[in-house]
This record gives C-alpha cells, sequence and structure tokens, in this order.
C-alpha cells in the first residue's frame, strides 16, 4: 500500500513537471523561436540523462539483440510531446492543453493495456474504464466553457 501512494506521488509529479516544462518551452519558444527551444530543451534533458547515467552506472548494453525497434519509439514520442505542446500551450491554453493530452494518454493507455502493447501486461477495457474515459471528456467540456 505504501509503495502504491509512493507511485501515485511520483506519477503526479511527473504530471506537474510535464506541465511546468510545457509552459517553459512555450515561453522559451515565443522569445527564441520552436526549433531553438526544442534544441535547448533536448540538450538539458541529455546532460541531465549523462548525469543519471554516470551515477547510477552505465548499463552492460544499450541495445540488446532481439529487441524490437518498437521500444525504441519513446524517444520520438518525447520529442512529439515537446514540440506539440510548446506550440499549442499559448494557442488553447495550459489547462485545455493539458487535458486533452491527459485524454489522448488514456485512450492510449486503454489500448496499450488491452492488448498488452510493447510490453506491458493485458488488462481488458471493461466498462469502468470507459467510464472513466467519459469522465476525462466530461471534464475537457467542463474546461472549455
Amino acid at each position: 500500500m505504501t509503495s502504491n501512494l509512493l507511485f501515485a506521488a511520483l506519477a503526479i509529479c511527473a504530471g506537474i513537471a510535464s506541465t511546468l516544462q510545457s509552459a517553459a518551452n512555450a515561453g522559451l519558444s515565443q522569445r527564441t523561436g520552436l526549433p531553438s527551444a526544442l534544441v535547448v530543451n533536448t540538450s538539458i534533458v541529455m546532460l541531465a540523462t549523462l548525469a543519471f547515467l554516470l551515477v547510477r552506472g552505465a548499463q552492460p548494453v544499450l541495445f540488446p539483440p532481439g529487441t524490437s525497434w518498437s521500444l525504441y519509439s519513446g524517444g520520438f514520442c518525447g520529442f512529439m510531446i515537446i514540440l506539440i505542446l510548446a506550440f499549442v500551450f499559448p494557442k488553447i491554453g495550459a489547462a485545455l492543453a493539458i487535458a486533452l493530452m491527459v485524454l489522448g494518454q488514456s485512450v492510449a493507455a486503454l489500448v496499450i493495456d488491452h492488448y498488452g502493447f510493447l510490453g506491458m501486461p493485458k488488462d481488458p477495457v471493461t466498462v469502468s474504464r470507459v467510464a472513466g474515459l467519459a469522465l476525462v471528456a466530461a471534464g475537457i467540456a467542463l474546461l472549455r466553457r
């Protein structure tokens, strides 16, 4: 139970960091241009990742033989998140952008869970999970009012 609370708190922290990152990137891109903001952001991520790797200790193999190419798609997805949110934050606002992102994440998560994509355990779609998705959509409708 305690570890579940810790995991939930960490997930909330990731959501806060994602929103702060998006707002900072949007502000930076308005001053430097979107490509420059992406380069700065990516450079900081790379430096922090290298520091983490050095502190934790290098893994023996970065590209194990037989690993599906789809498991390396996270880097491209990260780029798309940074690019899109930096672009849309000033256009539609932080709250709506993040709410729509959560809707997209929720739909993708249900599909990933249901089919067990990308090595995740299977967890079938249920009526209650679809109802949760509907509540996210209802929340978006309320944000737009």
